[in-house]
C-alpha cells in the first residue's frame, strides 16, 4: 500500500509540474532563486513592414522602439504598435542587436558576422566602430543581443552559441567579463532593467524568455508559443514586454505583473 501510495505522489507532482509554464529555473552555477516571480499574459500582436526584425531596443525619446533588420541591414523607428516611423541613415552588416547609451544619446548595433558593434549619432551616422573578439566556433553564432546599463557604463552582449556567452564590455574599458550561458539551446537577445538591474534574455531555439540577475543567474523562465523571438524590451513600470519574431515578422505584446 505504501509503495502505491507513494507512486500516485510522484504522479501528482509531475502533472504539477507539467502544467506550469512560467517555470523558476536553477541558474548555470548555483540554486538561489528570487521569490519575487512575475506573471506573463499575452496581450496582442503586430505585422511589421519589417523583413527580418532581429533587435529591439527603446528609442532615445523612450516613447517609440528601434528594431534592426538582418535582412535590409537597417535600422527604424516604430511605435509599441508596430508602425514604422522611419528609417535611420546607418546601413550595416549582418545587424542583430540593439541598444541606447542614454548617457551620451547615442544608439549602438551588434554586427555579428563581424563581431562589431557600432556606434551611431541620434540621425544614425556611424561615429565609431569596435570590434569585440570572441573564440567561437561559427561566425554564424555570433554576437546577437545587446543591452546598456548606464548607471554602470557597461553594454550587456549575446553571443549567440558555440559557445554561448554573456560578454560585460566598456567602451573605453574594453572586455570586462565574459560568462558562459548554459541554460538554453541558444542566446538571441537581451534587455537590461536598471530599476532592479535584472537582465531578461531570450533563446529563440528554446523558444523562451529568461529573468536573471546582472550575472546571468536565472530567477525565473516563461514559456513563447512562436518562432524566433530575437529583440526584447521590457517596461515594468507600464506592465508590459515587447517582443520581435524574426520568422514571423511581428511584434508581440505581453502584460506582466508579480
Amino acid at each position: 500500500m505504501k509503495s502505491i501510495a507513494y507512486i500516485a505522489l510522484i504522479s501528482f507532482l509531475l502533472q504539477l509540474t507539467a502544467c506550469n509554464k512560467d517555470q523558476v529555473l536553477p541558474d548555470d552555477g548555483g540554486d538561489n532563486l528570487d521569490s519575487a516571480l512575475y506573471k506573463l499574459a499575452f496581450i496582442e500582436s503586430f505585422l511589421l513592414d519589417i523583413a527580418e526584425p532581429s533587435g529591439l531596443s527603446w528609442s532615445l525619446n523612450h516613447n517609440d522602439l528601434i528594431v534592426v533588420d538582418d535582412r535590409s541591414n537597417q535600422a527604424y523607428i516604430i511605435d509599441i504598435k508596430g508602425d514604422k516611423r522611419l528609417a535611420y541613415a546607418y546601413k550595416g552588416d549582418d545587424t542583430e542587436g540593439v541598444t541606447i547609451d542614454e548617457n551620451t544619446n547615442t544608439i549602438w548595433i551588434a554586427e555579428e558576422e563581424e563581431s562589431k558593434l557600432k556606434e551611431l549619432d541620434s540621425n544614425g551616422n556611424e561615429l565609431n566602430s569596435f570590434k569585440i573578439d570572441v573564440d567561437r566556433g561559427s561566425k554564424k553564432k555570433g554576437l546577437e543581443g545587446l543591452s546598456f546599463d548606464s548607471e554602470k557604463n557597461i553594454f550587456y552582449i549575446l553571443n549567440e552559441a558555440e559557445p554561448g556567452l554573456l560578454i560585460k564590455w566598456q567602451k573605453n574599458g574594453g572586455v570586462i567579463s565574459q560568462k558562459k550561458l548554459k541554460f538554453a539551446q541558444d542566446y538571441s537577445g537581451i534587455f537590461f532593467d536598471n530599476a532592479d538591474r535584472s537582465l531578461w534574455m531570450l533563446s529563440d531555439k528554446s523558444k523562451k524568455l529568461f529573468y536573471c540577475d546582472e550575472n546571468a543567474v536565472v530567477r525565473q523562465s516563461f514559456d513563447l508559443d512562436f518562432e524566433k523571438a530575437e529583440g526584447i524590451v521590457v517596461d515594468i513600470s507600464n506592465n508590459r514586454v515587447y517582443i520581435v519574431s524574426d520568422s514571423e515578422r511581428r511584434l508581440y505584446v505581453y502584460k506582466i505583473t508579480k
